[in-house]
């Protein structure tokens, strides 16, 4: 019990980070940013499996939404898709292989893509963007921002290992 309200607490943490400071390292005129929470959902996934990382997708996807006042449930099913699929690297054998590695880096760069595809094409339908531009403009060059910090959780893991 008390694992899960860590990984709740380190969740809730990058949500709150998410949505006051990461507004201030934005890129392009399409304001792209990283997705914090895609990163601590990989973790959760890859430590507990496809059910917690839905579980917990669900819920930091629906506190997001209710922060940010559109779409209330959009997030919410992004981010429970991108959980699943992270929770397709539950292995206990290679569990800390996933997350001391730059593993970790292409499975946050696999949930990233799922999660912006959906995310983003649900959010442009009915606009006269087509798949290709939201792919370019949108979902691509966040998840390359999201690869990019997910770097931070590798080195500091591998630092804690290398210190023992």
């Amino acid at each position: 019990m008390m694992e899960y309200l860590k990984y709740a607490g380190i969740l809730l943490g990058l949500i709150i980070i998410q949505k006051t400071a990461v507004s201030f390292i934005d890129v392009t005129e399409f304001r792209i940013t990283p997705d914090l929470v895609i990163i601590g959902l990989v973790y959760v996934g890859i430590k507990k499996g496809k059910i917690t990382g839905s579980a917990a997708g669900f819920a930091a996807g629906l506190i997001l939404d209710i922060f940010s006042f559109s779409f209330i449930g959009l997030m919410a099913l992004s981010k429970t898709i991108a959980g699943f699929a992270s929770g397709f690297f539950n292995n206990e054998q290679k569990e800390e292989r996933y997350l001391n590695s730059y593993i970790f880096i292409i499975i946050v760069s696999i949930c990233s893509i799922i999660n912006n595809t959906v995310y983003y094409v649900f959010y442009f339908q009915g606009t006269n963007l087509v798949f290709l531009d939201i792919l370019i403009r949108y979902v691509l060059p966040t998840t390359v921002y999201t690869a990019l910090f997910s770097v931070i959780p590798v080195i500091f893991a591998r630092r804690r290992r290398f210190a023992r």
